[in-house]
């Protein structure tokens, strides 16, 4: 099995939405299955956006900040940055591009690139020549797969009751 790097969006919605702590916690109990199993990971940059919310869910971060979950940039996963840094800035307007890359998206492409991983984001491909940088459309450059929530539940064979 491929193993899945997590974009901060599947925590927050995941906690927001259909999976809320109190609602669906098997999400959570089988988000640290597949943690233990070495299946999911994030960039550490996915961490400071979690810890940054000061709710449930930055408390779920914390206690796994040394789990494995939040993972440091290899050199090679730092090179690859730059390139995707590279790609973004000569693509995308200023007032775009910076914000993306002052967040934890670049890492999780760059690091599913070199770990050759599969991205789990809810963000969508936006077709023609968007403005907006979204990670499905750089993945697309970069040749990383890319799938959303619940293409990863089902890959994953997630059952909650």
């Amino acid at each position: 099995m491929n193993s899945f790097c997590l974009d901060a969006n599947i925590y927050i919605q995941a906690k927001n939405g259909p999976y809320g702590f109190d609602i669906v916690p098997g999400f959570w109990t089988w988000l640290d299955t597949l943690l233990i199993k070495g299946d999911i990971y994030s960039p550490n940059m996915v961490y400071e956006e979690l810890i940054a919310g000061k709710d449930q869910l930055s408390d779920w971060a914390k206690e796994r900040k040394n789990s494995g979950l939040f993972q440091n940039p290899s050199a090679d996963i730092q090179s690859f940055f730059g390139e995707i840094a590279t790609h973004v800035v000569e693509t995308y307007p200023t007032h775009h591009h910076q914000p993306f890359l002052e967040g934890a998206d670049p890492w999780v492409i760059a690091h599913a690139k070199i770990n050759t991983s599969i991205v789990i984001t809810s963000e969508k491909f936006l077709k023609g020549n968007p403005q907006k940088v979204k990670i499905p459309n750089v993945c697309k450059v970069f040749d990383v797969i890319y799938i959303d929530i619940y293409a990863f539940l089902r890959k994953t064979g997630a059952k909650f009751n």
